[in-house]
């Protein structure tokens, strides 16, 4: 594998980031959510909300992708006015299957700490996983990151999920601990 490209991404970027956004899904979510979801209305819905994520003003988004050998390989998207009060809010961090494993998703993590250490300074940051997203709860929690279980919340078709939230309220540890 070559070294990662990272990008920020721009308004024709749309359909690429549903396409990973789904792809990412379709794997991490498997046995999570209704199989009839996510190889139905899961593609529409991502269509629509990344087109809608892309038209939105300036910074109301934050988006990088990552490209290995050319190809797109995943992405990471801060929502900073989300939940101001808590701080910084990650919304999505996602690596397809081919290239978990390879430091890409740490990377990508670290991209968006540097970012908020530099324009956010003193925020914290903040993600929601599935408490059935095991392998990633697990990396969250050796990188520091604190749990804290949310309402659960109502997905895809009704279906009802238990959610947590991860916050890291020093970025600048959190920071040291990908470069290692």
């Amino acid at each position: 594998m070559s070294d990662p490209i990272l990008s920020v991404a721009v308004a024709e970027d749309a359909a690429l980031l549903a396409d990973l956004h789904l792809r990412s899904w379709r794997v991490a979510y498997r046995g999570v959510l209704p199989d009839a979801y996510l190889d139905g209305n899961c593609a529409a819905q991502m269509h629509d909300k990344w087109q809608q994520r892309m038209a939105a003003p300036a910074g109301e988004y934050v988006i990088c992708i990552a490209r290995v050998d050319g190809e797109a390989a995943g992405f990471v998207c801060l929502q900073p006015g989300f939940l101001p009060e808590q701080g910084i809010y990650l919304d999505n961090l996602h690596v397809l299957p081919a290239w978990q494993g390879c430091g890409l998703g740490k990377l990508l993590l670290a991209w968006a700490a540097a970012l908020l250490q530099r324009h956010w300074t003193g925020q914290a940051l903040l993600l929601h996983v599935l408490d059935d997203n095991q392998p990633a709860r697990q990396v969250y929690r050796r990188l520091g990151g604190m749990e804290t279980k949310l309402p659960d919340e109502v997905m895809a078709d009704g279906v009802q999920v238990k959610v947590s939230q991860v916050t890291w309220q020093d970025v600048p540890a959190l920071l040291l601990r990908l470069q290692s």
